[in-house]
């Protein structure tokens, strides 16, 4: 018997719909359900895939709802979290600050985070201080710290080797000075190391040369003298250094000043005063008073020896040199300015745009070598 199209159409939606219902049955809406294999003692993959899958689903439900809690940060410490992917967020177990990388900031070796950065170095790196990449002498502790603008990648652009000398000041030696005599137009001045002086007698602006060191004084009046005995030094293996002086001026100044020992009438009291000029390197004028009846008011130099270490060469000493001198080092003229505790001010002569610099003691212990500076 032939069916008519329409019959034929209502059997396929039967059909359909019996098919329909039976899905409905085996699979609910929301969740899988899988016939399990045989006597039910294992679960199909597909039924493991399905727990899985819920699983999954769970943790993101979860996730999407603390998401609606999340607080926008502006600036102040709070809660935040950190997107790893679209649907994994990782929740720190507590509060942490957020905080913008401050590229000056420095790690524990004293060296900026943007320094390292700069130059390629990771900044978690312990070992970035100690390395000297273009093998210039200088790690990039010590290029960082002498001259950060120096490339620590290019041997060529290093920092100025006077940078790495380091200071073995031995103790300071004080050389008293003194204005201690008037006797008409000369002038008495006093130079005293330990138990050991010399007096000059002199006019206002006439020039003399005094040798002080650690265990003598002496002054000399005329120039062609002053190379005979430093001659005589360096034979002795002694310091050649000579102070060269002038007296520059000379003030009489008398001042009655009350006596509260006698009363407090009132005497008379010499405050005379003199400048003495310094000519060599350390260039300092000195104002010297005469005080009598009271004592004279007296000042020190220090003429005590200086070393230098420079690790270059294996590590040598150079000296040793006193305040005021000048003495050559990589190719350049430094003059010695001061002292102050273990730390040698220094000025390198030949440009007038230069600073004086100060140079640390040395704190490491290296075999002593001598060297001659001339």
């Amino acid at each position: 018997m032939k069916l008519s199209p329409g019959i034929l159409g209502g059997i396929g939606a039967l059909g359909l719909a019996g098919v329909g219902y039976l899905l409905v049955g085996i699979l609910q809406p929301g969740l899988l359900v899988f016939p399990e294999l045989a006597a039910g003692k294992n679960k199909s993959l597909l039924m493991e895939a399905s727990a899985k899958f819920d699983g999954l689903q769970k943790k993101q439900n979860d996730l999407t709802s603390d998401l609606r809690n999340l607080q926008i940060l502006s600036g102040q410490e709070g809660e935040h979290r950190v997107f790893v992917s679209p649907i994994l967020v990782y929740l720190p177990a507590n509060k942490e600050p957020v905080q913008p990388m401050d590229r000056k900031m420095k790690t524990a070796d004293g060296i900026e985070i943007g320094w390292k950065m700069k130059f390629g170095f990771d900044p978690a790196d312990p070992t970035v201080a100690s390395q000297d990449p273009d093998s210039d002498g200088f790690i990039n502790l010590e290029e960082y710290t002498a001259n950060p603008s120096t490339d620590p990648l290019r041997k060529e652009d290093s920092p100025a080797k006077e940078s790495k000398l380091k200071s073995r000041s031995r103790e300071t030696v004080p050389m008293i000075i003194s204005f201690v005599e008037k006797s008409g137009a000369d002038l008495g001045i006093r130079f005293q190391v330990g138990q050991k002086r010399v007096d000059f007698k002199g006019k206002p602006g006439e020039a003399f040369w005094v040798m002080a060191g650690p265990k003598t004084v002496s002054v000399l009046r005329e120039k062609s003298k002053v190379d005979g005995e430093i001659s005589k030094l360096k034979e002795a293996g002694q310091n050649t250094h000579v102070i060269p002086l002038q007296v520059l001026s000379y003030l009489s100044k008398v001042e009655k000043v009350k006596d509260l020992k006698a009363g407090g009438i009132e005497i008379d009291v010499d405050n005379s005063s003199l400048v003495l000029q310094r000519n060599d390197a350390a260039r300092t004028q000195t104002e010297l008073f005469f005080s009598v009846p009271t004592s004279p008011k007296s000042v020190s130099w220090d003429v005590g020896d200086i070393l230098f270490f420079t690790p270059s060469s294996g590590g040598m000493e150079l000296g040793p040199f006193r305040i005021g001198e000048v003495f050559a080092f990589a190719g350049k003229q430094f003059a010695i300015l001061g002292r102050e505790g273990t730390k040698i001010q220094l000025l390198e002569l030949g440009d007038g745009n230069k600073k004086p610099f100060w140079v640390p003691p040395d704190t490491i212990a290296t075999p002593n070598k001598a060297l001659s500076v001339p």
